[in-house]
């Protein structure tokens, strides 16, 4: 071997020992290391990745299909063939250039194709709190709520004076759609915050992390910083970043900040640009809220933020009302399991199994099987890389022995690449290919073992839930066990987990895994479902009834 070559190797070893780990020599070619002290990673801005995975958002109530397919039925604000540069950049260079696009500006969004013909857009612009600035060179640039932003070039200064009115006239439009509703909705979850309000059909207007950040030095929590804010690169550097409602491993010992929670509340607020004094809230609670923490939360709502009236209650049972049942069993797995079941709109508490692991576990068993090729994401900022993988290529097995198998033999069948390069990711990657991870990690949820954990499978814990009932509800649960959670969007975990039910009870119970496309926010629907009632306003606790009762008033809430 060459002297040079030699030094080389002995230079990328010695690196790798000063990082406690001698980590594979790779080309220059190959996927960088980086670490979370890194301070290419410090430096490294996450918005457009976690804008991405918060992307199914909307803000018109007809503009109801999935994704970002257009429909012929819709009201186009304008539309047109325009050039654009990549999002973020300032100027065109040599590889990121102008490019043109079609481009249209309606419900309140602005949306860029590859051409006319295309039915899926390349992107999307929220405009609601965004800003357009028309420039004198024929270009706009447009801002979103994030601050990420978009330079557009038209053929004549007229042109683009055009889409300047046309988007900031759309943008208005979204507010005053938003004005007409009577009842905001905030699911705060583990990992993501949802809000919007309710109506028919309604699906989350906002979204952003459920990430506080506070001053690392004087540990200062009077000014938090939330949502995407706490994770931008000058943030994070001088602040301790904290995820308030992340399962603890103690799931009988989870408590939460208050603050961090009335924080989240009222950064929702100034998401959807609304006063909360004008409208009545429904939020989602930390499973095991004590009584004394709904009496806290309550009082601030009330008598702090001022908001006319409130309701408080569980994912669960909301993702419940989504369906539009009031008995059976919620499967709800997001970055923790709870398997709850409920009865005519009451908790079977002796079958409830709660768990500290799910989405977040998987996330963690796929970043370590990829490490064996070559990608490694541990730290915190790298894990949102490893969620937006999972979300595009992982999947459940049907029979997971004989998909490995067949995977022993031939891995390229199962092989998936996804493309990372608009992320502009610290250590260079372009995409990341895996194959055997796809469907390795998400086994963990009917065979803990895989992901280290002792306990039985997914579906033994619905059973005991079915058991937990009265036998005279029982087959009324098997046909409803209701998916909720945005991991129970895996492809094939709804008929897979119909299947192992199916062996574990008798032939005579018919079982049925209802799985809602929208499950993924499933907890949001079914609280607008649940604001549409004629008994919704007597189900909500009143400021003029907290004055007058306090406490007391929590028993309507059972």
């Amino acid at each position: 071997m060459a002297t040079a070559e030699l030094q080389k190797l002995f230079s990328s070893l010695a690196i790798a020992g000063n990082l406690g780990e001698v980590q594979r020599v790779r080309t220059t070619r190959d996927i960088g290391v980086f670490h979370e002290d890194d301070h290419i990673e410090v430096k490294w801005d996450p918005s457009p990745l976690i804008t991405e995975l918060c992307s199914d958002v909307r803000t018109n109530p007809d503009f109801a299909k999935e994704g970002l397919e257009r429909q012929e039925s819709e009201d186009i604000e304008m539309a047109g063939v325009i050039e654009k540069l990549p999002v973020n950049a300032l100027k065109p260079s040599l590889l990121k250039g102008w490019k043109r696009r079609y481009v249209r500006c309606h419900s309140g969004s602005l949306f860029y194709y590859e051409d006319s013909r295309s039915d899926r857009a390349l992107g999307t612009m929220k405009l609601k709190h965004g800003k357009v600035f028309v420039n004198s060179d024929k270009t706009f640039r447009v801002v979103d709520r994030t601050g990420s932003f978009c330079i557009f070039k038209c053929g004549s200064q007229a042109e683009a004076e055009d889409w300047g009115v046309a988007i900031k006239k759309e943008a208005a439009v979204v507010g005053e759609k938003q004005e007409s509703k009577s009842t905001v909705i905030i699911d705060i979850g583990s990992c993501m915050t949802r809000a919007g309000f309710a109506y028919e059909e309604a699906y989350p207007e906002v979204c952003f992390p459920s990430v506080v950040a506070y001053d690392r030095e004087s540990k200062d929590r009077s000014k938090c910083v939330y949502g995407f804010g706490a994770l931008k690169p000058d943030v994070r550097e001088k602040s301790v970043v904290s995820h308030p409602f992340r399962p603890s491993l103690r799931v009988d010992k989870f408590k939460f900040k208050t603050d961090d929670y009335i924080g989240l509340i009222m950064h929702a607020y100034e998401q959807l640009g609304v006063e909360p004094s004008s409208f009545k809230l429904i939020a989602t609670l930390p499973q095991n809220t004590s009584k004394n923490d709904k009496e806290d939360l309550v009082a601030v709502l009330l008598e702090t933020i001022k908001v006319p009236a409130v309701y408080l209650s569980e994912q669960s049972v909301l993702a419940m009302y989504s369906y539009r049942l009031t008995t059976g069993i919620v499967v709800d797995i997001g970055e923790r399991m709870d398997i709850v079941p409920i009865v005519d709109g009451f908790i079977v508490e002796s079958g409830v199994t709660r768990f500290p692991f799910g989405g977040r576990t998987l996330t963690e068993n796929m970043a370590r099987f990829v490490a064996e090729e070559g990608y490694r994401y541990f730290s915190e900022m790298q894990s949102y890389m490893m969620r937006y993988v999972k979300e595009r290529a992982a999947y459940v097995a049907e029979n997971f022995q004989r998909e490995k198998e067949a995977c022993d033999v031939d891995s390229s069948k199962f092989s998936e690449s996804v493309d990372c390069r608009r992320f502009k990711m610290p250590d260079g990657t372009l995409s990341i290919k895996i194959n055997e991870s796809r469907f390795h990690g998400s086994e963990g949820l009917f065979d803990p073992n895989i992901w280290g954990i002792d306990s039985v499978g997914l579906h033994h814990h619905v059973n005991k839930a079915i058991k937990a009932a009265g036998i005279d509800v029982r087959r009324l649960l098997c046909r409803n066990i209701l998916l909720s959670g945005g991991t129970t969007m895996l492809p094939g975990l709804d008929k897979r987990l119909q299947a192992e039910l199916s062996s574990l009870l008798p032939t005579a119970m018919q079982v049925q895994v209802l799985a809602d496309e929208n499950r993924h926010y499933a907890a949001y629907n079914g609280a607008s479902v649940l604001a549409s009632l004629s008994a919704f306003d007597e189900m909500c606790i009143w400021s003029a009834e907290w004055q007058e009762m306090g406490a007391d008033t929590l028993k309507k809430w059972g």
